[in-house]
C-alpha cells in the first residue's frame, strides 16, 4: 500500500549500509542511492547525512523514520482488515496460548458455534500477541500479566490454579521446596506465559531457574508434561493447561498461585459487536473448575 521506496528507506535506516540494504532487499545498490534522492527531493529535505564513515539520520530522517514504521503497521492492519471483511462470512479468530488449556477453551468455542462463527487458533503467547497487534486475530485468552500494554481492553475471566505438577511416585514423597529444587525441571521457552508466572514466583524467594538442579526447555508443552508424567522431573503449569492424565499436582505454597486469566483485545476495535458479543459469552461459558 506504501510508496515501495519507503521499504527501502526503512531498510537502509536499520542497516545504515547501501551495500547491505541494496543485499537484503534483492536490488542493486545504485537503486538504493536512488530510491532515497527521490524521497529527498519529495520531502524537501536530506535523510541521511555521514559522520565520518557512519551513515546517520539527519533530524528530518529521523521523524519520517517514526512515521513510515507508523504508517506502515497501519497499513498491514488495513490489508488484515479488508481481507477479513472480503470474506464470505465473517468467523471470529480466537487466540488460545498452549499453556493456558486449549482444549478448555476449544470446547466452550466448539458450544458457541450455533450463535456466532469462531475459530481458534493455538499457538505460543508470544506469536500469538503478534498476532492480535497486526488483527490476524479478534480476541487473545491471556495471563493478566500480559496486560500492561494501553492499546489493549481487558475483560476478566476467571482465576486458575498454578503450581506443580509430578508424577505420583514423586509425589506420594510430599517434597519440599528445598527438596523440589534438588529435581530436573521441565520448562517452556522465554516468553512463555508459564515461564513467566514460575520465574516471577521464584524471584519473590529469591530463586531462579538455574537453581534447580538440572533444566530442559522446550517449547512443546505435551513432550515436557509427558517426561514429567513419567518421573523424569517436575512441571509448572495452569491447572488448565495440564493434559497429562499421570501428571499429579502438589502444593508448594511459595511457588503455587491463583492466576487471573483475561480477554485481550485491541481498543480501536471496542465499538464491534461479534467481539463484544464473543466476549460477553465466553465469559459465561468459563467454568474450568466444573
Amino acid at each position: 500500500m506504501l510508496d515501495f521506496r519507503i521499504a527501502t528507506f526503512l531498510q537502509l535506516c536499520e542497516s545504515r549500509s547501501y551495500t547491505k540494504a541494496a543485499r537484503i532487499l534483492g536490488i542493486t545498490q545504485p537503486s538504493v542511492t536512488q530510491h532515497i534522492k527521490y524521497l529527498q527531493t519529495q520531502f524537501g529535505c536530506k535523510l541521511f547525512s555521514y559522520e565520518g564513515k557512519t551513515l546517520c539520520l539527519t533530524p528530518e530522517g529521523e521523524y519520517l523514520r517514526r512515521q513510515a514504521e507508523a504508517m506502515t503497521k497501519t497499513a498491514e492492519r488495513v490489508k488484515s482488515d479488508l481481507r477479513r471483511m472480503s470474506r464470505r462470512q465473517h468467523s471470529l479468530q480466537f487466540g488460545v496460548p498452549m499453556e493456558l488449556g486449549s482444549l478448555t477453551a476449544a470446547d466452550i468455542v466448539i458450544g458457541m458455534q450455533e450463535q456466532m462463527p469462531v475459530s481458534q487458533q493455538t499457538g505460543s503467547s508470544a506469536t500469538l500477541r503478534r498476532l492480535l497487534d497486526s488483527a490476524s486475530i479478534d480476541v487473545l485468552l491471556a495471563d493478566k500479566h500480559e496486560t500492561s500494554s494501553p492499546q489493549y481492553v481487558c475483560i476478566p475471566v476467571g482465576k486458575v490454579p498454578f503450581g506443580c505438577y509430578m508424577s505420583s511416585a514423586l509425589a506420594a514423597k510430599n517434597p519440599t521446596l528445598r527438596q523440589l529444587t534438588g529435581q530436573h525441571l521441565f520448562v517452556r521457552e522465554q516468553g512463555s506465559a508459564d515461564r513467566t508466572v514460575l520465574e516471577e514466583l521464584l524471584e519473590k524467594r529469591g530463586l531462579a531457574i538455574s537453581d534447580f538442579a538440572s533444566v530442559t526447555e522446550s517449547n512443546d508443552p505435551a513432550a515436557i508434561q509427558a517426561m514429567a508424567a513419567a518421573g523424569k522431573g517436575i512441571v509448572f503449569a495452569y491447572a488448565t493447561g495440564v493434559a497429562h492424565p499421570e501428571l499429579t499436582p502438589v502444593h508448594i505454597p511459595e511457588l503455587s498461585a491463583e492466576r487471573p486469566l483475561v480477554l485481550l483485545y485491541l481498543k480501536e476495535r471496542t465499538a464491534e459487536k461479534s467481539i463484544a458479543d464473543f466476549t460477553e459469552e465466553f465469559c459465561i461459558r468459563w467454568k474450568p473448575n466444573d
